[in-house]
């Protein structure tokens, strides 16, 4: 049933306390305390936001997952039969990570199934709202509206399910964000009694860059960039921190899995993002004064943030300190050029590194910063930014975080 299919997406949750437990034990009829839902004389619902309502609270969501549906066979007939099935679920964070947008797949009755959810925050009633639309309708249907009351998001709406009004629950349950549980519930004497009919629970695969990387992923405000310099030519001015070392490097050595966020368009004022995930094996050379690694992915996405094509991938970067200077020099070459890049130059201070170069993009003369952010070495963040402003003003427009494989 159209209704019935569209809840399925809002949340992957079980009722608060609940999550431990076999998904049997929650089927039945049972009463709810529902604190922030309040049913007029008119029979309209009014939907309060929890105190700790916020924009972030599905910033968790993002990513890829495979799911485990639950479902009731027959719905309020105090039914015991159930239906098992496994789905997919890919989550973008769209509008500046205001809202989220997913596409779930999954097959039914043998055939492809589709269905897409939109998820806004309303920054006045602090209420989020949960659109489904679905490839057997095409239409958009009404909103279940809630909010997230710690690890527990609570979402309610009014529908009609076998000619009878209803009142529909959906909730998530967030206490491991890497493996969050979806149930739905409807009632049939407005919120009295309850019954569960509908248990998702989702798993972020593997590679998924998931909320605990991705907050790393994003510029820190503590570390600013160093100013840059120029000298009578307008070349750039690099000298070395007093603590530049040979070693500094030698956290990178070995084998890691690395996890990107990538700007879709630079120097665009683009707030899209594409995450992907890539191996990478470093190890040192010529004695004390050089490093290198291999970079691999398949999923390396194309210009303008397109999807990665699958196809092999490699970078290969060589890094050199000189001993007079005290500068490290950092030369990249990737598969899809097979041409060296100007080199970054640069050194650490306190566990961060700053490289800069002179490049062009698009025609256009800009400066280039590498920042590597070693305070963490076993999670070690590397980024980079443009400067179309020799310096003044900075775009940052890849990050990756790295795990050591052992």
């Amino acid at each position: 049933m159209k209704k019935a299919l569209r809840k399925m997406f809002f949340s992957v949750a079980l009722a608060s306390g609940l999550a431990g437990l076999p998904l049997q034990a929650h089927c039945q009829t049972a009463v709810s305390v529902d604190n922030h839902l309040k049913i007029t004389p008119s029979g309209e619902l009014e939907i309060t936001s929890s105190a700790s309502s916020s924009a972030d609270d599905f910033n968790w969501y993002a990513g890829k997952w495979k799911v485990q549906n639950k479902k009731l066979t027959t719905r309020l007939s105090n039914s015991n039969d159930w239906t098992t099935f496994e789905a997919t679920d890919e989550v973008h964070s769209i509008l500046n990570g205001t809202a989220f947008m997913n596409q779930y797949k999954t097959t039914v009755d043998g055939k492809p199934f589709e269905g897409m959810s939109l998820t806004l925050f309303d920054a006045k009633t602090k209420l989020w709202k949960i659109y489904w639309a679905d490839s057997r309708s095409g239409v958009m249907d009404v909103p279940v509206v809630g909010s997230f009351d710690g690890k527990i998001g609570t979402f309610y709406s009014k529908d009609v399910y076998n000619g009878k009004p209803v009142l529909v629950k959906a909730q998530w349950d967030i206490t491991n964000p890497d493996k969050a549980v979806w149930s739905q519930a409807f009632s049939a004497d407005n919120g009295k009694t309850w019954e569960w009919n509908w248990h998702m629970s989702e798993e972020r695969l593997a590679g998924d860059v998931g909320p605990a990387r991705r907050k790393l992923l994003k510029a820190d405000p503590a570390l600013a960039i160093p100013a840059v310099t120029f000298d009578a030519h307008g070349e750039l001015k690099i000298t070395a921190s007093a603590s530049s070392s040979p070693r500094d490097f030698d956290f990178l050595v070995g084998r890691w899995r690395m996890y990107h966020r990538r700007l879709n368009k630079r120097l665009e004022n683009c707030q899209d993002w594409t995450e992907f995930e890539s191996t990478d094996e470093n190890f040192r050379i010529l004695g004390d004064v050089g490093d290198t690694d291999t970079y691999y992915t398949t999923e390396m996405p194309g210009p303008d943030g397109t999807r990665g094509s699958g196809k092999p991938f490699e970078g290969v970067t060589v890094r050199l300190f000189d001993t007079k200077t005290k500068l490290w020099s950092l030369y990249w070459v990737a598969s899809n050029v097979s041409a060296l890049d100007p080199p970054v130059v640069g050194s650490f201070e306190n566990n961060v590194g700053h490289f800069f170069c002179k490049d062009t993009f698009k025609g256009r003369d800009v400066i280039v910063v590498f920042r590597w952010d070693v305070r963490d070495k076993d999670n070690p963040v590397w980024s980079q930014a443009f400067s179309a402003d020799k310096g003044k003003t900075w775009e940052w427009n890849w990050y990756n975080v790295s795990e050591r494989i052992k």
